[in-house]
């Protein structure tokens, strides 16, 4: 097992220290990681326009609304082929038939 070895430079913002038997594309690799975690590009494309706190309210409902409309959609996929392999067994199939 690796002793993992302890940077504090690592832990104020985003910095990566070169690590003894690392290649430089590791490195880079952790960084992008890490640069993407911080949500700073996010934030920075937030930030570059002014938002009015109406629009910004009405955004964040639509994206509450589409999150909840795919989660709805799964949960119905996923019901529909647990009652499909429910009833896809030889035998067990339904026979719906209507008499006056």
């Amino acid at each position: 097992m690796k002793q993992q070895t302890y940077y504090p430079e690592e832990h104020s913002g985003i910095c990566v220290v070169k690590r003894p038997d690392e290649s430089v594309e590791d490195l880079i690799k952790r960084f992008r990681k890490k640069f993407s975690k911080s949500g700073l590009v996010k934030e920075l494309k937030e930030r570059a326009y002014y938002e009015k706190p109406s629009v910004k309210k009405r955004r964040k409902r639509m994206q509450s609304i589409r999150l909840i409309e795919r989660e709805q959609s799964k949960m119905d996929k996923m019901r529909k082929k647990q009652f499909k392999n429910k009833f896809d067994k030889k035998g067990d199939e339904l026979e719906w038939t209507f008499k006056p």
